[in-house]
């Protein structure tokens, strides 16, 4: 199963040292036709190394041209449009993050589980609407509690394999091997081990900075989100377990070095990449939470730029963008990003024609909450179609 290979390991000096030359190249006037060069040739579907990505992001080059140039070494490739829809099992959690409404400190927040038999009935209704794609999610616990935790989502996984689901996302935190194991348990295998529906862990390392992440996640021992090691090397475990696509991710503002969470990312989708997964990429920014102040995020023009030289570096990642963002972002990013996702970030929210977004029980604020019909209808109109979005069933 791939056992041998080697986890990813982060080198902050190295990733530090990259951005030094990477400013000085930025500031530097014979360096500026070679940064002109490299952006035309990323274009034409040369990807940029992660020194030269970086170099791109701190230039004086306008964000529209880079953002013109991801637009068309995206429409050289011609993907399909994807697309999912998230679905809370629970809200409840037993890690600290202090940017997430989730929180186990978080009084404001209405804590709400589902049955089994609910999340059976929210599947369906998802089939129903046409959405043949969705992130199963739930709360971070600790060893003693993530039993049941892994029981239920496990349950919730095979029902999508039962009833046709094209793509399944699980977002349950990190794991240890005989727990991935558990998570898969009745779940197809192809000839080779590999699990056979399209599954993928989802793990946001938020940040890649340690000092931020101790910050945000916090440190204690009984905390399941502090190992900032442990979720690190998430992904290489459950590809020795037999998943073969991998969904890592920051949480944009939290760290404001926005050059380091993007040359992080690149270097940890790379070596993904190269062990032989497929990886999505997700990039959301810092949304209001209950019982939470207003987040300081990136501006549009920093996400713009980010989520540009990503789709130019990593051409073979795929890039995830949510309705976290407004409509008008939407429709800025969808010709560079491959993935669309639309739905509520509330407990079993969906009904037959919309969706239920109350922040009292929600992780964070969605923006755009329009049903996912018509949000994903204005872009499969252009393109003819939208991959796990279709015709209602049932």
């Amino acid at each position: 199963m791939g056992a041998g290979r080697k986890h990813f390991e982060l080198d902050a000096e190295r990733i530090d040292a990259m951005i030094v030359d990477a400013r000085a190249r930025a500031s530097s006037p014979d360096d500026a036709g070679s940064l002109q060069a490299l952006l035309h040739a990323a274009a034409d579907g040369v990807p940029p190394s992660p020194s030269d990505a970086v170099a791109l992001w701190c230039s004086s080059i306008d964000t529209d041209v880079i953002y013109r140039a991801a637009c068309r070494a995206q429409s050289r490739r011609g993907l399909p449009l994807e697309t999912f829809s998230p679905l809370y099992m629970t809200n409840t959690c037993d890690a600290e993050c202090r940017m997430c409404g989730m929180r186990r400190d978080n009084r404001a927040l209405v804590r709400e589980t589902a049955s089994s038999e609910q999340v059976e009935d929210q599947l369906r209704t998802l089939k129903r609407r046409g959405m043949n794609a969705v992130a199963l999610l739930t709360g971070e616990y600790r060893s003693e509690r993530r039993g049941w935790a892994i029981e239920f989502v496990n349950r919730a996984l095979r029902t999508t394999e039962e009833l046709g689901f094209g793509h399944v996302l699980i977002n349950i935190g990190s794991l240890d091997p005989q727990e991935i194991d558990a998570l898969l348990d009745g779940v197809s295998r192809a000839p080779d081990g590999s699990v056979a529906p399209k599954v993928t862990m989802c793990t946001f390392q938020e940040t890649y900075s340690r000092e931020y992440y101790g910050r945000f996640m916090g440190r204690s021992a009984d905390n399941p989100r502090a190992d900032y090691d442990r979720r690190l090397e998430n992904f290489d475990r459950a590809r020795e377990a037999g998943m073969r696509i991998a969904n890592p991710g920051i949480l944009i503002g939290l760290n404001p070095d926005l050059a380091f969470e993007l040359t992080a990312l690149i270097l940890h989708t790379q070596h993904l990449l190269a062990s032989g997964m497929e990886v999505y990429l997700s990039v959301p920014r810092l949304r209001l939470t209950a019982g939470g102040a207003e987040p300081r995020g990136a501006t549009d023009d920093q996400f713009v730029r980010l989520v540009s030289l990503l789709a130019l570096t990593v051409p073979d990642g795929k890039i995830v963008l949510t309705t976290r963002e407004p409509k008008e972002v939407q429709h800025k990013l969808v010709p560079i990003c491959t993935v669309l996702s639309a739905g509520s970030a509330s407990v079993t929210p969906y009904t037959d024609d919309g969706a239920r977004f109350p922040l009292e029980t929600s992780q964070f604020e969605v923006i755009d909450q329009r049903p996912f019909e018509d949000v994903l209808g204005e872009f499969a109109a252009d393109g003819g179609g939208i991959v796990n979005f279709g015709e209602r069933t049932g």
